[in-house]
């Protein structure tokens, strides 16, 4: 169904995401045996299921930074 609908679907390239324990702030034990991808609503624009690609590092460089700026607010 969300084919139906997104803008974008971005498949994660380099490596799997790992869940983050929300207490230890550590990957989970199990980690993550399937591929990534984030699928990108954007509103008032015409759906495109438009299929591009993004890099595990970048990702996490970027929100490295997000975290970093909250943390300095």
């Amino acid at each position: 169904l969300a084919l139906e609908s997104v803008d974008e679907v971005r498949l994660i390239t380099g490596g799997r995401l790992s869940f983050i324990n929300a207490g230890t702030g550590k990957p989970g034990k199990n980690g993550n045996s399937k591929g990534s991808l984030l699928f990108i609503w954007s509103p008032f624009i015409k759906p495109r299921c438009q299929f591009t690609t993004v890099s595990r590092d970048e990702l996490i460089a970027i929100g490295s930074g997000i975290m970093a700026r909250v943390k300095a607010a």
